[in-house]
């Protein structure tokens, strides 16, 4: 399994963060790593979630990510490993 960060720039409003990580409970997918910070715009937060999954569970967690009514932008972003010669 790949490891892989979902940004996510959300409205700053109670029950975000809840209804974001339910999704990830429903699907039975873990969470690695959370971080949420408030935007210059205080109206709008930024959550970086790192995950593994393959290319399918990476692309329908952006899409259901997507679909939820307080999330205004989803970012896939794949971390490559760096090999030290």
């Amino acid at each position: 399994m790949e490891r892989f960060t979902i940004e996510l720039i959300v409205s700053n409003h109670y029950g975000v963060l809840n209804r974001i990580t339910g999704l990830y409970t429903r699907r039975g997918y873990n969470i690695d790593s959370l971080h949420v910070s408030e935007t210059e715009n205080p109206e709008r937060s930024r959550m970086l979630i790192t995950s593994k999954g393959d290319e399918y569970i990476q692309t329908q967690m952006a899409r259901q990510l997507a679909k939820l009514h307080d999330v205004q932008e989803v970012i896939l972003m794949t971390q490559v490993r760096r090999s030290v010669d």
